[in-house]
């Protein structure tokens, strides 16, 4: 099944043994126990001083009392099995202190736990008792390495780390990958345990991590707020980490543990390094051919997943309603029942819901299918003979009619049977927390059907559910399908959770912090297009901010003059073309003269060719190329001139001008030539009178490539609109002559991207500066809110798809399906930027993706209102203003 649709679950066989009793099925325990108290009836219908109706009815009585003796549960089990787990306590485990299992009274008092009677392990030669052995310690980590673990009792298990799909829960996507997933599984044949970790990202490693970044940089109000915020972020979110564990030759044929019945005990065995190890290279083999992205642990991975465990533990306890590992209290809950029909990422889904951190554990183990149609032959016989003795027709047939579907299916090879079993550890350093949290799970849960119980006994066998290599609760196994199983597979993926990278926001996906570096992908150019009031200036605004807090230089051009109070904050600078200058002609001074006339030859082709057309007002103009081709001689020539005689100074637009006009007119040429030179010199002396020669035709006021520098362009374009694109080119040629003289990490932001790529000479220069910026190490970012101008022309299209970064915001009806066609967007992710939501996209980079709400926190937001008036910032921002766990849902 392809589809996220929800499915019925036929095949859900639990391991009690019923037996039919006329229109009813009994629990094997309930016939026991009626044989217990066969006797006992016996005698009362042999009393000859009661009447006879009298002695009937006595006899019926002590019958009907065993029936119903047998038929309260605890905790998944029947009451009489509870008993005997409890009493059981006395020769299991109940303590591990430096790694060393030990029994002891264990009981939670007012705030803490008390040990008291601590004895040695229990250890019997008797052959009646051998089997108690088993039970007698927690089965501990031996050693480990690469991919595999040693456990003692168990033998060796094979682990591998799994990413989990980046897709949304309900999409087709999830429940393809959720289908391959079980497919690699099942056709390896062997037991599986997928454990998921759920921990929140820890708030001092991210703090740690933040100060890295930013060592260095000076203290201030937008430091102290960003700390706050990647530590609030991080602690009230969460993480999932996927691990998943062979255990070969661990079950029978019909799928259950060894170690998870009392009476197969004797089955059990030590599985062998090399069995484990065929095991672990086949997976490792066939996981490509799935398109499952998985690696081998290391020895620290594998630490860092057993010692959240008992089996790992240095310290443990564990009495009546009371589980505590290291420093954290526990609930285990186990899986008793399957509802009628589940869909998939149910249990991903409840995690998510309750935000709780702890362990889940979904063991999964082949069952062959001789062995499960001998099952349903045998359920299907049941139902029959209910059904002639009186049964529920209707429910019956159904049932039957179930079953006769499931058995074909297994025939026809639609579904495989298998045994699963699902158990989860919730944890919290406080009791009423961690109770609380159980409740939540055991809530969500119920309300689709799944029915779990909190379970404490006996001693830390349930703890072992939920640890690497453990056998799961026998109460908790089911015979189900591969489709049933792949539907509770709890794993979501957790794209962008490198913690050393600035923070982005949430991902809506799983609610983790997504943190990103635009110097992580191969290249680190970026694409950031939304509709109007998407919230694209403040998304660019907050990556450009977090970023430029590691030290990195940028040159930010600004159509629309609205980064002044930014660049402020982080301590760079602001100039606004025309009351300064950037002299385009400096860059090609220290390079040779024919690169030098390589980069101006661009802005003079805009200002001194032919008008070609006009966009939104501004005549669109270039040179012919036999033209081009004379002026870069010329260029050439007067690089060359100037490095000799003239090299203590910038030139300017007038000094290319009177060399062209004097050396050109020197040389033979011909009238047709000669009239090309006379008209080409007279359009760029234009540039070099009046105001224009405030921009155009001075030395730099600034310079570009050592700081963080904005160049906002709005005045200029009010004043000058005809001459916005030469504009646009002179700043463009410099931060290009700045990109190529190598000075490290900059970031190249172009605001109002449209504008350029719309224009076919600035666009121009902009496309060679995106090709130069990978070269040399540096990162163009592009930002439209003119999305329809992006991807309708040859140079956006272009641009989104060599770019490795692209972040794509809420999106109009009218340009969606461009959009998704440009950016080949998943049915989810078009669902994400359409309805609009502020400050939520899709951010696509490299092989990770995702859907992010943005965090800009307090500070950045107020410097990204584009308004004339802002309140002033505070010295200081308290965590409690911040309140990140409800903005983490907000649009910003």
């Amino acid at each position: 099944m392809s589809s996220n649709a929800t499915i019925p679950v036929p095949l859900a066989v639990d391991g009690a043994i019923r037996i039919p009793v006329g229109p009813m099925m009994f629990p094997l325990r309930a016939i026991i126990m009626a044989g217990i108290c066969s006797p006992l009836s016996f005698i009362c219908i042999n009393l000859t001083f009661m009447s006879g109706p009298m002695r009937m009815t006595c006899a019926v009585a002590v019958l009907m009392l065993a029936a119903t003796l047998a038929v309260p549960t605890r905790e998944g089990i029947w009451i009489g099995t509870f008993t005997v787990y409890r009493y059981a306590g006395r020769v299991m485990p109940s303590l591990i202190h430096l790694s060393k299992s030990y029994r002891a009274l264990v009981e939670r008092g007012s705030g803490a736990v008390r040990v008291s009677h601590t004895h040695g392990t229990f250890s019997s030669t008797r052959k009646m008792l051998l089997k108690l052995n088993h039970f007698a310690d927690v089965p501990r980590v031996v050693s480990s390495a690469p991919g595999l673990i040693e456990l003692n009792p168990g033998g060796i298990r094979a682990i591998l780390m799994v990413e989990g799909p980046a897709f949304s829960l309900h999409s087709e996507s999830y429940v393809i990958w959720c289908q391959q997933m079980m497919t690699w599984i099942t056709s390896l044949e062997t037991p599986v345990q997928f454990i998921t970790m759920m921990t929140h990202f820890d708030s001092d490693k991210a703090q740690q991590a933040f100060d890295r970044r930013v060592s260095g940089w000076p203290r201030s109000p937008l430091l102290d707020t960003e700390r706050e915020i990647a530590g609030l972020v991080a602690e009230s979110t969460l993480g999932l980490r996927h691990y998943i564990v062979f255990a070969p030759d661990s079950a029978a044929d019909d799928g259950i543990p060894h170690m998870s019945r009392f009476g197969r005990l004797s089955r059990a065995s030590n599985t062998k390094h090399d069995r484990a190890d065929r095991v672990l290279q086949a997976a490792v083999r066939m996981a490509s051919s799935f398109n499952l992205d998985i690696t081998v642990p290391d020895r620290d991975d594998i630490a860092f997943l057993v010692s959240q465990t008992v089996i790992g533990a240095q310290e443990a306890m564990v009495g009546e309603d009371v589980l505590r590992i290291g420093d954290q209290y526990s609930k285990i809950l186990t899986m008793t029942h399957l509802p009628p029909a589940i869909s998939a990422g149910v249990i991903v889904d409840a995690m998510m819901r309750t935000h709780s951190k702890g362990i889940a554990s979904l063991h999964i183990a082949p069952v062959e299918q001789v062995v499960a149609q001998k099952l349903l032959h045998k359920r299907g016989q049941m139902l029959s003979y209910a059904a002639r003795k009186g049964g529920d027709v209707v429910e019956n047939q159904v049932a039957m009619q179930d079953t006769a579907q499931v058995v074909a299916a297994m025939a026809q090879r639609e579904i495989k049977p298998v045994r699963l079993s699902f158990t989860m550890a919730v944890s919290h350093q406080e009791y009423a927390k961690t109770e609380a949290a159980a409740e939540r799970m055991q809530a969500i849960l119920s309300g689709v059907g799944i029915k779990m119980e909190v379970v404490t006994s006996p001693g830390f066998l349930p703890a072992v559910a939920v640890s690497p290599g453990g056998p799961p609760l026998g109460r908790s196994l089911l015979m189900t399908s591969d489709t049933v199983a792949l539907r509770m597979l709890p794993c979501l993926g957790t794209p962008f959770s490198n913690i050393n990278s600035p923070l982005l926001g949430i991902n809506t996906l799983n609610g983790a912090p997504a943190y990103f570096s635009v110097w992580t992908p191969p290249n680190h150019n970026v694409v950031i297009v939304g509709s109007s009031g998407a919230g694209k200036s403040v998304t660019a605004k907050t990556m450009l901010a977090r970023h430029l807090m590691e030290g990195v230089s940028a040159v930010i051009i600004d159509p629309d003059s609205e980064y002044r109070k930014l660049m402020q904050a982080v301590g760079g600078e602001y100039f606004e073309l025309g009351d300064d200058a950037i002299n385009p002609f400096s860059a090609g001074l220290g390079v040779p003269p024919d690169t030098g006339a390589t980069l101006v030859l661009p802005i003079l082709s805009v200002m001194g060719g032919d008008e070609k057309g006009v966009h939104e007002g501004r005549p669109i103009r270039r040179l012919p190329d036999e033209d081009q081709g004379w002026l870069h001689s010329e260029l050439v020539n007067f690089y060359s001139y100037w490095s000799q005689y003239h090299s203590d100074r910038e030139p300017v637009m007038l000094d290319v001008i009177d060399f062209i006009e004097h050396e050109a007119q020197s040389r033979t040429l011909t009238p047709k030539e000669a009239e090309r030179c006379r008209v080409i010199t007279a359009r760029l002396r234009r540039y070099t009178q009046g105001h224009r020669a405030r921009v155009f035709n001075r030395q730099s006021t600034f310079t570009v490539g050592q700081r963080p520098v904005a160049i906002g362009l709005k005045v200029f374009a009010m004043t000058y609109g005809a001459d916005l694109t030469p504009a646009l080119a002179c700043v463009l040629t410099a931060t290009l002559a700045a990109v190529e003289r190598r000075l490290g990490r900059m970031i190249i932001a172009v605001d109002e991207a449209h504008r350029v790529t719309s224009d076919p000479d600035a666009g121009e220069v902009l496309g060679q500066l995106v090709r130069q910026a990978r070269k040399y190490g540096a990162g163009v970012w592009m930002m439209s809110q003119r999305v329809e101008d992006f991807v309708h022309t040859d140079l956006g299209r272009t641009l989104a798809s060599t770019a490795s970064t692209k972040f794509i915001l809420g999106t109009e009806e009218a340009v969606l399906e461009d959009v998704v066609e440009v950016f080949k967007l998943h049915p989810e992710e078009r669902k994400a930027i359409n309805p609009m939501k502020q400050g939520r996209g899709v951010l696509l980079s490299g092989p990770e993706r995702t859907v992010i709400d943005v965090i800009p926190g307090p500070i950045i937001m107020a410097l990204a209102d584009t308004s004339e008036s802002i309140r002033p910032l505070p010295v200081r921002h308290s965590a409690a203003a911040i309140d990140i766990p409800a903005s983490a849902r907000q649009p910003i």
